[in-house]
């Protein structure tokens, strides 16, 4: 069998699980490409959209891109891009219609290519009681000292 490069097309770089009722809960990962979030934000808000409805904003850290659009345009509807310094860092918020909201723990595209899929395995595979605490801690820790939590298991 041949390994599956984590950096090539089609291997996913979103991965959506199901935000728990506990504080910093996150609906799912994004591993962007790069730290343009300009170059990034296009693609993300029309998978998004998909899942929440047409998102109308998106609120991030600016401390986290090199640079940031005001808006992004999908479906010929405007899409106001918020730099806001109270998002965590490591996270982007995307806003729809009808009081859908969508929150993304954000792996930095900096992050190795192994730890930054077993991040996104980890989302993938149903923990979604994960907070973005402990996503903090996988996505820096080395790839060998990942402890992947049990399905149900406290946090």
């Amino acid at each position: 069998m041949t390994p599956i490069d984590p950096c090539s097309p089609g291997s996913g770089r979103l991965t959506i699980c199901q935000r728990a009722p506990i504080p910093g809960a996150v609906d799912g990962a994004w591993w962007p490409r790069s730290a343009d979030l300009g170059d990034e934000l296009a693609d993300l808000v029309a998978v998004v959209s998909r899942l929440i409805g047409p998102v109308r904003r998106v609120v991030y850290d600016p401390a986290s891109w090199t640079s940031a659009p005001n808006r992004v345009m999908h479906r010929n509807q405007a899409v106001a891009v918020d730099a806001y310094r109270l998002v965590a860092n490591d996270t982007l918020y995307l806003l729809g219609t009808h009081s859908r909201d969508a929150l993304l723990y954000v792996i930095g595209p900096q992050v190795p290519p192994t730890t930054a899929r077993s991040v996104l395995d980890i989302v993938d595979a149903g923990r979604e009681s994960i907070g973005v605490a402990l996503l903090r801690r996988l996505s820096h820790a080395q790839p060998e000292s990942i402890a992947y939590p049990t399905k149900g298991a406290a946090l």
